[in-house]
Parts: C-alpha cells; sequence; structure tokens
C-alpha cells in the first residue's frame, strides 16, 4: 500500500470527538498499552546520520489505533562501526562549522500548541542533506559503491546471505578499508592485562576474597551470614553517621577554619 492510505487513516483519526469513532474508542484505548513498544520500534528504525530518509515496512490497526515499524534493522557489524568511525569525524566538522547543528528551544512546544500535522507542516519538506565523508574513489574503492547504503550488500549474494544478515563474508580488501575507516573508535589496546581491574569477572573475584587495592573501595565478604538481630549498632556501622576517613579535598580551609566529626577526624569545611 502507498504512504498515503496510511496517512489518510491517521487524518481521519485526528478528532475522537465525533460520533463515528464511539464504536472505535474502546480498541483505541486497548492499544496505549502496546504504545511502548510502538515508540521502541519507532526509535529503533530511526535514520541514521548518513541516510537522508528511511522506508521502513508499517504494521497498523484497521482503524488506525495503533501503527508499528514492522522490521528489525540488521547490520553488517565491520561495516556499521566504520560507518559510526566516519560519522564521529564529521560530526566533529560539523559541530565546528555548524551546518547540521542547530539549539534546540526546550520545551518544543507550548502547553496549549496543538501537535504539528504531519501532512499540512512536514511532509512537503525537502530533508536535510545525510552527513557523509567523501571517500577516494582509488584508496577507498573496496567500499566506495556500497558504503553509505541503506542495506549494504543486500543483492551480493558472494558477501552476504540476504536481508538478516545472519551470515556474511568480504574480502581482505573490504575488510583492510573498513578497519582503516572505523580507526577512530576501533582499540588499539592489545594487552588483554591492561583492563585488569576493570574485568568485571577479577572485579567480582577480588570483592569476593575482601580484596582491597590501596585508595580503593573495601568490600564486605560476598557470603556472610549472621543473624540481623545480634548485631550490635555503633558509631562505624550505624546508619544515621558518616565517617570520613581521610581529609576531603574538593575545597580548601576558609579563614584558617577546621571542623571535627564522629571520632574526632579533622575536614576542611
Amino acid at each position: 500500500m502507498p504512504p498515503e492510505h496510511l496517512r489518510k487513516i491517521l487524518n481521519d483519526q485526528g478528532d475522537l470527538s465525533s460520533k463515528k469513532f464511539s464504536q472505535e474508542k474502546r480498541s483505541i484505548l486497548g492499544s496505549l498499552k502496546y504504545m511502548p513498544h510502538a515508540i521502541l520500534k519507532l526509535f529503533e528504525n530511526m535514520p541514521q546520520p548518513w541516510e537522508e530518509t528511511k522506508d521502513v515496512r508499517v504494521l497498523y490497526h484497521m482503524t488506525g489505533a495503533i501503527t508499528f515499524v514492522n522490521e528489525i534493522p540488521r547490520v553488517i557489524e565491520p561495516v556499521y562501526k566504520a560507518q559510526w568511525a566516519t560519522m564521529w569525524i564529521q560530526m566533529r566538522r560539523e559541530k565546528r562549522d555548524r551546518h547540521h547543528f542547530k539549539r534546540v528551544r526546550l520545551p518544543a512546544f507550548d502547553d496549549e500548541e496543538p501537535p504539528i500535522n504531519y501532512s499540512e507542516n512536514i511532509e512537503d519538506i525537502e530533508p536535510m542533506d545525510p552527513i557523509q565523508m567523501e571517500l577516494d574513489e582509488v584508496e577507498d574503492n573496496a567500499v566506495y559503491d556500497w558504503f553509505y547504503d541503506s542495506k549494504p550488500l543486500i543483492d551480493d549474494k558472494d558477501f552476504v546471505n540476504g536481508e538478516s544478515y545472519r551470515m556474511w563474508s568480504l574480502n581482505m580488501k573490504q575488510m583492510a578499508t573498513l578497519y582503516r575507516l572505523a580507526s577512530p573508535l576501533v582499540n588499539d589496546i592489545l594487552d588483554s592485562n591492561y583492563y585488569y581491574l576493570f574485568d568485571r569477572a577479577s572485579f567480582l573475584t577480588a570483592k569476593a576474597l575482601n580484596v582491597a587495592v590501596p585508595g580503593g573501595p573495601k568490600f564486605e565478604p560476598l557470603d556472610i551470614e549472621y543473624d540481623a538481630s545480634e548485631v550490635d549498632f555503633s558509631e562505624f556501622n550505624s546508619l544515621d553517621r558518616i565517617i570520613f576517613r581521610t581529609q576531603i579535598r574538593t575545597e580548601g580551609p576558609r579563614n584558617g577554619g577546621t571542623g571535627t566529626t564522629n571520632g574526632n577526624i579533622p575536614f576542611s569545611r
């Protein structure tokens, strides 16, 4: 069906106070519980910065009560990373030159202002140019023809299995070009021990063993078993007391004055 068919259904639902919609109000109210999913699918299929427009399949209720975008965006991982890496470079230039970036006025609408009608105010407006990096025809020849396509290589069975992108196989030149384009976002740290203290499994192990890094947080063992009724609350474990173990360095003392907290530990005011 053409998109105008769906837009007409939505326009007819603009004013539900009419008597002809009295039978449809039940389905409209019942569709509200699916609204979060409809918004999720809308965000999920939002056009990428390098796309000017995007056509998607739509599933809609015959009364116009609710509409879903009936697609799941699928990508080739190295291509997607390279696309966003070029966007990172281009957006830095755009922020410097201010071609596509404008300040947003919040709130976008006044309290009494009705929603903007798409067919009257937006449909006839030409979309803004997509943000795309100019690729070199020689250096980027391996990906030049399809890099910014909405569904790259979708018709070439030699590289992808189809729309699902479940299987893909790119040649060496294509992978090398994509890796070079993705260099701003690719992690160049190859040492697995570099992130040792931030490794989740190691962190949980250290927490379970109650291992403390100097200057870092201390944890209680994970498998403590005790009766809460037998625990005595003192100034060190009472919930209404805050004990400063080290001097607060965010702001120096004014007029040479210092104060004390529980345990006579000095701190800066």
